[in-house]
């Protein structure tokens, strides 16, 4: 079975993540943002970025880091490839994210947001999931 899948919401797109550990939860769930907005990578310039959040919560931690990838892509042109997160602790995390820095114009799905909404990191007798939306 896939780590995540997209899961269909009115007016937004979702997706359902697994993951053995909350560091495979929290990168596949990036994998699957990055699936929703385009299914094929684009091409461009090879790239890597440290990502290091902090928050009060599983929830809210998961949001962050996905927001902050959006961030990377609206604003540094940075098409995540390769999420690897390395540590979720303590409300903290740390990852290296590897990319690509796109190429001209790419023709995707915009997300505008990740939400809060239902949003719950549940542990399971296989690991963890939760299920997020986005905001189109």
């Amino acid at each position: 079975m896939a780590p995540y899948r997209i899961v269909e919401h009115t007016a937004d797109a979702g997706i359902h993540v697994t993951g053995g550990t909350l560091e495979e939860l929290f990168s596949d769930a990036a994998r699957g943002m990055m699936s929703v907005i385009c299914e094929v990578p684009p091409e461009g310039w090879p790239e890597t970025h440290v990502v290091e959040l902090s928050a009060p919560d599983a929830e809210s931690l998961i949001v962050d880091w996905l927001a902050e990838l959006l961030y990377l892509l609206e604003v540094k042109n940075f098409f995540t490839t390769d999420p690897r997160v390395e540590k979720v602790e303590g409300g903290a995390m740390r990852a290296v994210v590897g990319g690509a820095r796109l190429r001209g114009v790419v023709h995707a799905t915009e997300i505008k947001a990740v939400t809060h909404h239902m949003i719950s990191v549940d542990r399971t007798m296989n690991g963890f999931e939760t299920t997020i939306y986005f905001d189109l």
